[in-house]
């Protein structure tokens, strides 16, 4: 077993060595809240929000102690971006865009530390006007970029590339006066293209990429507005075409209550909506869908017509929410 995985280790040495030639030139991240199907000024609030620059979590970070570190596979690519500064502006300039109030806080007090209990005090006394202060740990923003086969190696020249994509983010909202957590979970969204466009396969990457970031950010919007006007009615108005429309539904049309004993929950958002959802080769409705299921692992199955279909395994827990979000890329 040993060997074995030394030789695979040594092989994806060896095809990334090839592949590489020099080193690539760095990765421009241009995120912009206007791309995909979103629309300005969906919202009216009187709460502000206070996003405190994230945490760096990811692996790649960690291990290379590389904060530059974007993407793996035929090289090992950079960006001339601080990485975890540009995904907190990325949220902050989203909430802005969809007319939410938000600020970037990204210089926190020299003596400011999450691990105290004053640090939500220490924080408010800096910035009265927020009434939401949101914590981001930074699990992963990268690509995988590789070649989808290697007949072309003598010619360095390659059959077909793929591309995956991966966002992940620990969120925290508090309130700024008690320090309470009103809403904290873990958003993420992963792409995969088995064929890279026209464009250059880095180029694509990296709008694939902030195409998943975006997906993030929007799933964020979606669960604690909700939370919000629950706390306090009224304090979000949603203007036009906002995406809490797309909180997903019961098969029934109906809006998903609490989850039933000795069930767990589905709720699976499609990009576009519409899409035919099968579980386990049973036809349930279309997307948004709610689904209350056996805990354990399932096959999901989600088809629109005119567009990749799009299959994984879900995890199902007793008692708990499993978000599936997922965009359908157009056939070629």
């Amino acid at each position: 077993m040993i060997k074995r995985s030394v030789a695979h280790i040594l092989l994806l040495f060896l095809t990334s060595f090839l592949l590489s030639g020099c080193a690539s030139k760095p990765i421009e991240l241009d995120y912009n809240p206007n791309a995909g199907e979103t629309r300005p000024n969906q919202y009216r609030s009187n709460v502000t929000f206070g996003f405190v620059t994230f945490e760096d979590l990811r692996v790649a970070k960690q291990m290379m102690g590389d904060k530059t570190l974007i993407g793996w596979g035929s090289n090992t690519y950079h960006t001339n971006a601080n990485v975890p500064e540009q995904v907190t502006k990325a949220f902050v300039d989203t909430y802005q865009y969809l007319g939410l109030k938000a600020i970037w806080i990204k210089a926190p007090p020299d003596n400011f530390s999450f691990s105290t209990n004053s640090w939500v005090r220490s924080l408010r006394s800096l910035y009265p006007e927020v009434n939401i202060f949101v914590i981001g740990k930074l699990q992963n923003y990268e690509f995988l970029l590789r070649s989808g086969g290697l007949s072309g190696l003598a010619s360095g020249t390659f059959t077909s590339l793929a591309v995956t994509t991966q966002a992940r983010v620990e969120l925290y909202y508090l309130d700024s006066q008690t320090g309470r957590i009103i809403w904290g979970n873990t958003l993420h969204h992963d792409t995969y293209d088995r064929k890279v466009s026209k464009m250059v396969p880095t180029d694509f990457a990296a709008l694939r990429l902030q195409d998943a970031l975006q997906n993030v950010v929007l799933q964020s919007v979606d669960r604690i507005l909700p939370k919000i006007n629950k706390r306090d009615p009224g304090s979000v108005q949603v203007l036009s075409g906002g995406f809490m429309a797309d909180v997903p539904k019961t098969p029934e049309g109906k809006s998903a209550g609490t989850i039933p004993a000795g069930k767990g929950r589905l709720e699976i958002i499609s990009k576009p909506q519409g899409a035919r959802v099968y579980v386990d080769g049973i036809y349930y409705g279309l997307t948004p869908l709610a689904l209350d299921l056996a805990p354990g692992v399932h096959l999901l199955k989600v088809h629109k017509d005119g567009y990749e279909t799009s299959r994984d395994k879900v995890g199902i827990l007793d008692g708990k929410m499993t978000p599936w979000n997922g965009d359908l890329p157009r056939k070629n």
